[in-house]
């Protein structure tokens, strides 16, 4: 089952799953999870070691949506700059923001404590010679000399290459260029399977065009064949199956191939919403979950990183160890184990909080004045 929207980009009405927005909002509530460090309770225990893979799911279906959205527009004639410019109105905004914030609280910091800073008055591990490069979003794909600036913002920078690519394949060979990525992302997954060397941005960008890669032909599959006809009960069992692959991938081996193949099962089954599982997906809390996941996603760093200063400064006054921390060092949650998993339920709580406002004042507001722009000032799709 899908809906209709048209995106904004005023040219036709392309289809939309609006299960996948949920998909996409338990992938980032999984990153979180992930990114809150703790040496006791579920972490202690590898619950969630891999769970940085979810990021690969974020390319899944990144491939697929966009294709879904734009790839018969693109190869129709819709204008290539329209395009770029409502995916880079959908995502920098609020990726500037969040560079600024970190960028104004490390010179903050530096501030306030001198023995911390590290480059001039800014404290950190970020280099302020990066920070052209972080407002390009250029990150994921162009060496970075310190830390990156906001680090979740590579993956963001990864798509938005694969968006240009994959616009640039529609726009010279249409809709034949699903064959180029399926070659690139059987290359990358069976390069990684055989124990190839990833690393740094190369990384980076292989992650991204195997998943994206398979996400992209995964709709390419969707526009070619009609969708079987399962039962609910029949559905329900492939879906249950499906998340127990994408489990039993982050529990185990966190192969990128054995992932991205799960990955794309998931959301295939999904996208055909004929089971009780994407169906629950398909509820208001999922939904608005998948609407914050982009918030959730970028300001999550910035707050486990201040809630951990903030626990430094506390705790010898209450008398409490909650953390291993230090302000502007590193950072766990220690036990009892009930103490580390209540923590992190509180600070992932505490991440969604502060995700609305910024979904709401600077996302959301952002990414309809760059629906306006696109219609009023860009070039008009060909007829």
């Amino acid at each position: 089952m899908v809906s209709q929207s048209n995106g904004g980009s005023g040219a036709g009405q392309p289809l939309r799953y609006p299960v996948l927005d949920s998909l996409r909002g338990l992938a980032a509530l999984a990153v979180v999870f992930h990114h809150i460090p703790a040496v006791a309770g579920l972490s202690a225990a590898g619950f969630d070691a891999n769970f940085g893979r979810m990021v690969d799911l974020f390319f899944v279906l990144s491939g697929f949506v966009i294709a879904a959205s734009y790839s018969a527009k693109l190869s129709a004639g819709f204008s290539f700059s329209r395009f770029i410019w409502l995916r880079w109105g959908r995502v920098w905004p609020l990726h500037a923001a969040m560079v600024t914030v970190f960028a104004l609280s490390m010179l903050a910091l530096g501030l306030l404590r001198p023995e911390l800073r590290t480059h001039g008055l800014m404290a950190g591990q970020g280099d302020p010679t990066d920070l052209p490069i972080a407002y390009l979003l250029l990150q994921g794909v162009v060496p970075s000399l310190g830390i990156i600036w906001n680090h979740p913002s590579w993956s963001v920078s990864v798509e938005m290459l694969l968006y240009l690519l994959a616009a640039a394949g529609w726009k010279l060979a249409g809709s034949r260029i699903w064959m180029a990525w399926l070659t690139l992302a059987v290359a990358v997954l069976t390069f990684a399977a055989f124990g190839g060397a990833f690393s740094g941005l190369t990384s980076n960008i292989g992650r991204g065009v195997g998943g994206f890669g398979l996400g992209l032909v995964l709709h390419r599959a969707f526009e070619r064949s009609s969708a079987p006809q399962l039962s609910t009960t029949v559905a329900t069992a492939l879906e249950l199956a499906a998340v127990g692959a994408v489990g039993a991938v982050l529990w185990g081996s966190d192969s990128l191939m054995a992932f991205d193949l799960a990955a794309t099962a998931l959301v295939a089954l999904s996208a055909l919403q004929r089971g009780l599982v994407s169906r629950v997906l398909c509820a208001a809390p999922f939904q608005w979950l998948g609407t914050m996941s982009y918030a959730l996603y970028m300001v999550h760093i910035f707050v486990i990183g201040r809630v951990f200063d903030l626990l430094a400064v506390l705790q010898p006054r209450l008398g409490v160890i909650i953390a291993d921390t230090t302000i502007g060092g590193a950072d766990a949650l220690v036990g009892p184990d009930w103490q580390a998993n209540a923590m992190k339920v509180l600070i992932m709580a505490l991440c969604l909080i502060v995700a609305v406002p910024f979904a709401r004042l600077i996302e959301q507001p952002a990414r309809s004045w760059s629906r306006r722009v696109a219609g009023q000032a860009m070039p008009k799709p060909a007829n």
